[in-house]
């Protein structure tokens, strides 16, 4: 049942590289009194030089290492970062400590708020050494520098006419951030994960899982295994299998162990074999699609109905931008959604039929409009007379010059707050068309484009005009090009 149900999951949360190779949390580790995890080894670089890696983590005094709890907590914030679209260029990630506990499956006590406030607390303060350890895959090179997981953490309340509401924000490292915007991810599978008993199970779990890179059979030898998990200090292998085997016992019950195995290599080390299920063995990353603008409107429209993100990801790339967005424009019109993610989801991979009123020539819906339009196009095609010749190409509106400047200032002055694809992608066509000194023009491929603009950045655009401008009342026109939506 265990391994039908694994089979089943499809969707991962994205997990920082380095996080998932080095030790960092004390799971089964009795060596923790002295406040420090410390861990070295030998890699060889592309020129064939030894290059030594030392990676140290030092607690607070009084905080003491980040333990079982930590490790949960850590997996927890993967999970919001995951459902919040991504690391933001800033760091900064909030939420409710209710959501928190939520993802943490514990009880909604004081002890339990206490305890995940001084788990954060601690992830916050523990220090880490890397020399020549972690991995910056942006500049291909290894860091040597002292850093924390979390800068700062930040607990608020405000209050409104509903009564007091808690707010919980953390600043990921600037190390974090730059290794997650360049990709240097795995996909951890926070179901299986959650599933585990063992403190020990759930860190092998994410270290063999790292570590096999889609293969089928990994081995390690089994002292480095120790100091990569920690365990203590064990001299014999025979105590470093019996403290492992509960673990690998719970992994095998669970589905993503076959078997495992030790044997010596002629040198005469000790290494410990995994043979991963092939439940898992098979699991490739979620399905990738071309970053086309439909592709990543369809995706940020169905995140912006509540639908996760990688799940999102998901649906586009096995049903096709168009669908996606038909049923997410469907979405306000259906009657009494309890589950409106869910919904979407489900509509999408099965295909439900929509019941959608056609919009009436003077009202404000455009997602009615879009699907009316879809659905007349749908029925024209099905008949075979009088078939339509295809719309001619309508060439983009020619920019103006001073709008031109406008707008490309304006851009420059928020590049450090979009990220780079989304300028690309959504900006990309836009053609600045107008501007009369308060009031900026700008021209999109079709309205999509300008809807997506409009609920996202047109704040920040706005801010931005005024502030170059010096005009208070300066404000963005956004407007569709001619034929953009044929």
């Amino acid at each position: 049942m265990a391994l039908k149900q694994q089979e089943e999951r499809s969707h991962l949360v994205k997990a920082e590289g380095n996080f998932e190779d080095h030790p960092y949390f004390t799971i089964g580790n009795q060596r923790s009194g002295d406040g420090v995890i410390h861990y070295s080894n030998t890699i060889r670089t592309r020129d064939g030089q030894e290059l030594q890696q030392t990676w140290t983590i030092r607690a607070v005094q009084g905080l003491g290492l980040p333990g079982s709890l930590d490790q949960d907590v850590y997996v927890a914030l993967l999970q919001l970062i995951e459902q919040r679209g991504g690391v933001p260029d800033d760091g900064w990630i909030s939420f409710s400590l209710y959501e928190l506990v939520q993802l943490l499956r514990r009880t909604h006590g004081g002890r339990d708020y206490m305890q995940i406030k001084q788990s954060l607390l601690r992830l916050s303060s523990t220090t880490i050494q890397s020399d020549n350890a972690f991995y910056r895959k942006s500049q291909k090179s290894y860091l040597t520098d002292s850093f924390h997981l979390l800068d700062r953490v930040k607990h608020s309340e405000t209050s409104d006419g509903h009564g007091r509401a808690e707010k919980t924000s953390v600043k990921l490292s600037d190390y974090f951030v730059e290794s997650y915007k360049a990709d240097y991810l795995k996909g951890l599978d926070v179901d299986f994960y959650w599933s585990l008993n063992s403190p020990v199970a759930k860190r092998l779990y994410r270290f063999i899982d790292k570590k096999r890179n889609y293969q089928r059979r990994w081995e390690v030898e089994l002292f480095s295994l120790r100091d990569r998990i920690p365990l203590s200090a064990y001299k014999y292998p025979s105590k470093i299998k019996e403290k492992l085997a509960p673990a690998h016992e719970e992994l095998e019950q669970k589905g993503f162990l076959e078997q495992v195995t030790y044997r010596k290599n002629p040198a005469g080390s000790n290494l410990v074999c995994y043979e991963i299920h092939e439940g898992f063995a098979s699991r490739r990353p979620a399905a990738r699609v071309e970053a086309t603008p439909e592709v990543v409107i369809a995706i940020e429209r169905l995140k912006a109905e509540g639908v996760r993100g990688d799940v999102a990801e998901d649906l586009v790339a096995n049903h096709g931008p168009e669908r996606c967005l038909r049923f997410a424009e469907a979405v306000p019109y259906q009657k009494n959604l309890r589950n409106a993610p869910g919904w979407l989801r489900k509509a999408i991979e099965n295909g439900y039929e929509l019941d959608v009123p056609f919009a009436d020539p003077g009202s404000n819906t455009n997602g009615a409009s879009a699907i009316a339009a879809r659905e007349a196009d749908e029925a024209e095609e099905t008949r075979s007379e009088d078939i339509p010749p295809p719309p001619p190409d309508v060439a983009p509106p020619d920019p103006d010059p001073a709008a031109q400047d406008v707008w490309t200032q304006m851009l420059d002055a928020v590049s450090d707050k979009i990220e780079t694809p989304s300028l690309r992608v959504w900006f990309d066509g836009t053609v600045p068309t107008g501007f009369d000194g308060e009031r900026l023009t700008i021209s999109v491929p079709n309205s999509f484009a300008k809807e997506y603009i409009e609920t996202r950045f047109l704040d920040m655009l706005e801010g931005a005009l005024r502030e170059q401008t010096g005009a208070l009342h300066a404000a963005l026109e956004v407007v569709v090009q001619p034929g953009g939506d044929i």
